[in-house]
């Protein structure tokens, strides 16, 4: 199956292209996992007796199990047919949305009484028979429909795309600017060999559009035909115009609307739309290394992010620098064919045991997401409920706990010990290649990457080389290091990362009375929910400063869901009031702001001295979002009014 054949979920029958139950009872005893087949059986009978104490899951990395003997397996596995046999035999039919109380009894079996503010999230994330929660309840037309309005949408990636779903929905007109000539963002960009993504396809897909993916962690070339689907699929092409990119936005103060220049094939035009919506992300302006002689190699050199296709690795000496979350997944591909590879990593990265990372979705498991209906959406509800609180509870820093590089509370220490002990087993025989596997810093003062031992492996391989020392300069012919060690190259790959830190990067934006972003911003990005900033009226960015997410909140897909139902209700806000400009309270902003701050400061990143692209240039933790998911669904749900200022 290729990635644009991926599969919708069930919905007709209860056992669709099922055979007298056979096919069912076959798969569920070959290959059923156990918390979702139970949390399917519940919900599809509405009988929560099935979910018994004793077969409450245990989060084990991530991924819920029932943590009973082979035997109570088979029992669970037996039962839970029976269920749906009876109920198929009772004329029942397949699950439909589930009720709050439904769902509180489900998820406190699952995950306690620490479910409760998650079930409205947990609501709109589990679609069943195309009930989509978050698409809006209203439509320009019933409200103003003789007024004019449109929207501008820079970036037509995962965020950009469903903003502009929701816009249509609500029959909003809109105009999206893309600099690519294609949907797809940083999946479009990033093409390098191994380039998957780090989350859970089943999770990193918008709730609206769920598919049954090919793979747990889904390659590029599966995610980039999912993006363009949903795109064709909602009929965004048509709206999209691509090569075009947005050089510089001004607010018009007498006329209350933005002024766009935007540069396409040569050609120079000005949009003036009544908001403007920024989605160009975070992660797609590639960050090359400030090295002494980085012009001067003579051999292929190239950031991952540009990724030179031409370049044939076979028996060639390549040198790599970088560690981070690209380079774990392009260099053991480049370890398998070149002749040496040598890796210069100043510091190491936690890694997160993840045995499913390479996997493929086959077998029984693959039927039941296919053919059982509900077993798709539960679980990703198994994945949702663990993911989204993540581990944020394990990264905080206990003011009675003696914080260091080590650990920044006893249960972040106990986190740092699992992992350790798992890493340590890896490299038992090569005790050489410590300090390049295990970082000297607190879990979540990094990005985690998922692994499933093919880093230990590729760094143990014969032709691979790591190197701590310090890089003094590139010559001709390759690196020297500052202990005078040379190292010569045919190829130089950099996996440096991006210009983080630098949000919206080159657009030049200027506000009321013609106020500059770029000196707004001159001490760090900052926005009141990442998304708006006080003098800058009618603008909202999406994955904007502070939104992104680390150890908690299952995806950014989620994330930026529920950022686009929030700029899409305050039009709605705007439209009902008659109001031509809305700007957010600069109380509001400054008052968020400081607990933004305060609360990074007292996680694992905020306080560690490790290098990190967590920080802008002045040390200040601009990117990431300290606080619970629950709290940004509540927040974001819809727009409070009195958190703005209005102008007809």
């Amino acid at each position: 199956m290729t990635a644009q054949e991926l599969k919708t979920l069930p919905a007709a029958g209860l056992f669709q292209g099922v055979s007298d139950g056979a096919d069912l009872e076959r798969h569920i005893r070959v290959g059923a996992d156990l918390p979702t087949l139970l949390m399917t059986t519940a919900h599809t009978t509405g009988d929560l007796s099935v979910l018994r104490n004793e077969w409450r899951p245990v989060d084990v990395l991530g991924v819920a199990q029932c943590n009973v003997s082979d035997e109570e397996k088979a029992i669970i596995r037996e039962e839970c047919y029976r269920r749906l046999a009876d109920h198929k035999k009772r004329g029942g039919g397949p699950p439909v949305r589930p009720t709050y109380d439904l769902l509180r009894g489900i998820g406190e079996w699952f995950l306690g009484s620490s479910i409760e503010p998650l079930i409205p999230l947990l609501a709109e994330e589990l679609i069943f028979d195309g009930d989509d929660l978050r698409q809006p309840q209203w439509n320009k037309q019933t409200i103003a429909p003789d007024r004019p309005f449109n929207v501008v949408i820079i970036g037509a990636g995962e965020s950009g795309i469903i903003a502009a779903v929701r816009l249509k929905q609500a029959g909003i007109p809109f105009t999206i600017y893309e600099k690519n000539d294609d949907v797809g963002g940083t999946w479009l960009e990033n093409h390098y060999p191994g380039c998957r993504v780090d989350i859970n396809s089943f999770v990193y897909s918008y709730a609206s559009s769920p598919r049954v993916w090919n793979d747990y962690f889904g390659l590029r070339n599966e995610t980039l035909p999912y993006l363009q689907q949903v795109a064709k699929d909602n009929g965004l092409y048509e709206h999209i115009k691509f090569g075009s990119e947005v050089a510089d936005a001004v607010w018009s103060d007498e006329e209350k609307i933005w002024k766009l220049t935007v540069k396409s094939a040569g050609t120079t035009e000005t949009v003036s739309p009544n908001m403007i919506v920024f989605a160009v992300g975070q992660l797609n302006r590639p960050k090359m290394p400030e090295i002494v002689g980085i012009d001067s190699f003579k051999g292929q050199a190239f950031h991952s992010a540009r990724w030179n296709h031409d370049v044939k690795f076979e028996g060639k000496r390549v040198g790599v620098i970088g560690t981070g979350a690209s380079a774990c997944q392009f260099i053991p591909q480049i370890a398998n064919v070149a002749a040496t590879v040598t890796v210069f990593a100043r510091t190491a990265t936690w890694l997160l045991p993840t045995p499913s990372l390479h996997e493929r979705v086959e077998g029984s498991e693959r039927w039941l997401l296919e053919n059982l209906p509900g077993y798709a959406q539960w679980y990703r509800g198994s994945l949702l409920m663990l993911q989204i609180p993540g581990i944020l509870e394990h990264v905080v820093v206990d003011p009675n706990y003696a914080a260091s590089e080590q650990a920044v509370s006893e249960s972040n220490n106990f986190v740092r010990q699992q992992l350790l002990q798992w890493l340590e087993a890896q490299i038992a025989d090569r005790p050489d290649l410590r300090g390049a596997i295990i970082p000297n810093s607190p879990v979540g003062s990094k990005r985690i990457i998922r692994d499933n031992g093919t880093w230990a492996k590729t760094l143990k391989r014969d032709n691979v080389a790591v190197v701590k020392e310090k890089i003094s300069e590139i010559t001709p012919g390759g690196i020297w290091c500052v202990d005078g060690t040379n190292h010569d190259f045919d190829v130089i790959v950099y996996g440096t990362g991006f210009h983080a830190s630098k949000f919206l990067f080159p657009i030049k934006v200027r506000g009321t009375n013609g106020r500059s972003l770029q000196d707004a911003w001159k001490d760090g990005a900052r926005a009141y929910l990442g998304m708006t900033i006080p003098q800058f009226p009618n603008m909202f960015c999406m994955y904007g400063p502070n939104t992104n997410l680390v150890v908690h909140g299952a995806s950014i897909v989620m994330f930026s869901e529920l950022t686009a139902k929030y700029i899409v209700d305050a039009i709605r806000v705007m439209l009902e009031k008659g109001a031509r400009t809305m700007d957010v309270r600069e109380e509001v902003f400054v008052d968020y702001d400081r607990r933004v701050d305060e609360a990074n400061r007292a996680r694992a990143w905020g306080y560690s001295k490790v290098n990190s692209w967590y920080k802008d240039a002045g040390g200040r933790v601009g990117q990431n979002y300290p606080f619970t998911a629950a709290e940004f669904y509540q927040r974001t749900n819809a727009i409070v009014a009195a958190d703005f200022r209005f102008w007809l």
